[in-house]
């Protein structure tokens, strides 16, 4: 499982500067979240205080219902893939993918045949034996492809055999008195630092020395911990958990962990060179296999895609989603491209400035902006925007402050539907915006617009040719405008063109909040 639960999460650094404020959120196990949002929009910071990367300044914040907030990042079962790979110059891609698994530990078996557990010991050594001789050649000969598929038939017989073994393991569960009783005993000798500080503090009264600050300050964050450490406890006490004696992989086991994974990826061929020796796509590949070869809750993805070309990113994305369902941990990836979350979550959360702007589908946010952010950041190209006044159902365009444009159409009134005229009825004679999509705007006379009206004349300062969309830039009153139409359109720059909007995809928003008006 890998639900988490973020409540009012909150991040000051000590210079005083607020990085995230009272973030809220909860995440389905097997969820893909998105966070994104421009650069210092919080989104990494929070990221990193999933990790345990970063202390939470106040809030809480949970794993399957066990609150983390003091809990080290090795203990927290998360594994992050960072933007430049961090992956060992000097090793192989399997030993880069071993090195994740050495500090992993797991429960000691306990098996009810032993006698089946011997003989199936016996045919995993004389299995290994011939992938040995096997792997041997290889590295001599990377090319030959029946070796590689011999060596994955041996595989899978290893494969067989780790089932079998599952198959008679013995499951011990219970209350975990050993970890309650450590918490307890760290309880302890927190609050005999928390009472010598103390001791210290009083002794000077109201009159302290500039040095009992840090003892002021160090007494705040051991009571904070006390208090979270006995959350913990709480939650112990009342769930059962595994009871049995904990060992690192063996050599075996972490070999044939590897492999699985580097089959599921396809990294099979490339597990015996350096990092080097790969391109941009197969490095992503290999830290996303020594991440997925952990098997944590949580997966943590920061940038991932940001050092790769267009092309690869792109290739690289629908692998991430591929690995994701076969995998199926948790996933919080962040990333400041709106493409890249439009076409990968399950979830977005649009972040701006620490705080969280909204939080939905991806076609939620896209067909329904909560304000005038999430529509602009959210659709490429970005929503047009016209500033503009309210008055008896009609919107009439202001000239934009933007001084470097040039003018283009001189005067711009849009007639409002009905259904709107409810809507703005609190904003007679008052500033709002006008917003549409660049789709949603169609030369006069098209029959894909369902709900023509308002046309207006425009004088084409630029047209692209994209494929089958052609793109039009011109002004109204000094406000840029995109528009994406037909492909077969003849349209040229400098040329005239008249257009008009779809009333059933325009929308409203409040000049002073700039939340949607609906």
């Amino acid at each position: 499982m890998g639900n988490m639960v973020l409540k009012n999460i909150n991040k000051i650094y000590p210079n005083g500067v607020q990085a995230v404020f009272d973030f809220n959120l909860e995440i389905k196990d097997k969820e893909f979240v998105v966070f994104v949002g421009p650069s210092g929009c919080g989104k990494s910071t929070t990221l990193r205080m999933i990790a345990g990367l970063e202390t939470i300044t106040s809030g809480e914040f949970f794993i399957d219902g066990e609150l983390m907030n003091q809990v080290e990042p090795v203990n927290r079962n998360v594994a992050m893939v960072f933007q430049n790979y961090a992956l060992y110059p000097h090793m192989t891609v399997y030993n880069n993918m071993k090195f994740a698994l050495k500090l992993r530990k797991v429960p000691k078996p306990i098996y009810t045949n032993q006698d089946e557990i011997a003989s199936i010991i016996e045919d995993d050594k004389e299995i290994r034996k011939q992938i040995k001789a096997i792997e041997t050649k290889f590295k001599k000969n990377q090319n030959d492809d029946s070796l590689l598929e011999s060596r994955n038939e041996l595989y899978k017989k290893l494969y067989a055999n780790e089932e079998k073994k599952t198959s008679i393991l013995v499951q011990q569960v219970g209350i975990d008195e050993y970890t309650i009783n450590e918490l307890r005993t760290t309880i302890k000798k927190r609050e005999k630092v928390v009472a010598s500080n103390q001791h210290i503090i009083d002794k000077y009264g109201s009159n302290y020395p500039e040095e009992c600050h840090n003892l002021i300050e160090e007494n705040n964050n051991s009571l904070k911990q006390i208090e979270d450490f006995k959350k913990r406890i709480e939650f112990l006490e009342k769930n059962e958990v595994p009871l049995c004696k904990v060992r690192h992989l063996t050599k075996e086991e972490m070999d044939l962990e590897i492999n699985k994974v580097a089959d599921s990826i396809d990294l099979t061929r490339y597990l015996f060179r350096k990092p080097a020796a790969l391109s941009g796509g197969q490095r992503q590949r290999v830290a996303l296999g020594r991440a997925i070869v952990r098997r944590p809750k949580v997966f943590l993805m920061d940038e991932p895609l940001s050092n790769l070309d267009a092309k690869l990113r792109v290739q690289t994305r629908s692998e991430i989603i591929k690995i994701h369902k076969q995998v199926g941990a948790t996933t919080v990836y962040v990333t400041h491209d709106q493409t890249e979350a439009m076409t990968m979550a399950d979830r977005i959360v649009v972040m701006k400035d620490g705080y969280i702007q909204q939080i939905g589908a991806p076609k939620e946010l896209f067909s329904d902006p909560a304000n005038k952010f999430v529509a602009s950041f959210i659709g490429s190209p970005a929503m047009n925007f016209i500033s503009g006044t309210y008055s008896k159902g009609v919107f009439t365009a202001i000239k934009s402050n933007d001084e470097n444009n040039p003018l283009g159409i001189e005067s711009f009134t849009y007639k409002v539907s009905k259904e709107l005229n409810k809507a703005l009825q609190d904003y007679e004679g008052k500033n709002i915006f006008l917003g549409f999509r660049p789709e949603d705007i169609y030369v006069a006379g098209d029959v894909n617009n369902h709900n023509p009206s308002n046309s207006f004349e425009v004088k084409c300062d630029y047209v692209e040719l994209l494929g089958y969309d052609l793109v039009l830039y011109f002004y109204i009153l000094g406000h840029k405008i995109v528009a994406k139409v037909g492909e077969k359109e003849n349209i040229q720059t400098n040329d005239k063109a008249k257009l008009c909007l779809d009333n059933d995809k325009v929308y409203f928003f409040d000049a002073d909040t700039e939340k949607r008006i609906k």
